[in-house]
């Protein structure tokens, strides 16, 4: 009898203890989260994309930390351009920086007329070239939207 008691006291302690770390390890988790998506969000510098297609100006403004630039509807900033590749090219911002960089595109893309063959730094001000289409890239600006 004094057998079945310690094993049923050991069970409960070993459940326990992988309870407590379990716990431990859901309120780390938590609070990395919740510091992280704050800490982002308020952090990522606001940029705006400007596009002449023709007659018609796109402009959008993104406070999001990764943008994609293609043909597709579904993406950030749509171009309906058939020099540009579905999902052309990505801009995201990590490091404090915003980088720019080519998804295989079939046109390629270029940076103030250079190709974009790794992740490049963006600059404000700086002319961004998908097929086509030229789309300035305005950092931590107001720039009125059309």
């Amino acid at each position: 009898m004094n057998a079945i008691i310690v094993f049923i006291l050991r069970l409960l302690l070993i459940l326990l203890s992988y309870a407590f770390l379990g716990w431990i390890l859901y309120s780390i988790l938590g609070d990395l989260k919740k510091g992280s998506l704050r800490k982002s969000a308020d952090s990522i510098p606001p940029i705006t994309l400007k596009a002449v297609i023709g007659d018609e100006k796109l402009t959008k403004r993104f406070r999001q930390s990764e943008i994609i630039i293609g043909r597709d509807p579904s993406v950030d900033f749509s171009i309906g351009n058939e020099t540009i590749s579905l999902r052309h090219c990505k801009i995201r911002y990590h490091q404090k920086q915003w980088w720019v960089e080519d998804l295989k595109s079939t046109n390629g893309t270029y940076l103030n007329n250079d190709p974009v063959t790794i992740e490049t730094i963006l600059a404000n001000a700086d002319q961004l070239r998908l097929g086509k289409i030229d789309i300035t890239i305005y950092i931590n600006q107001n720039v009125e939207l059309e």
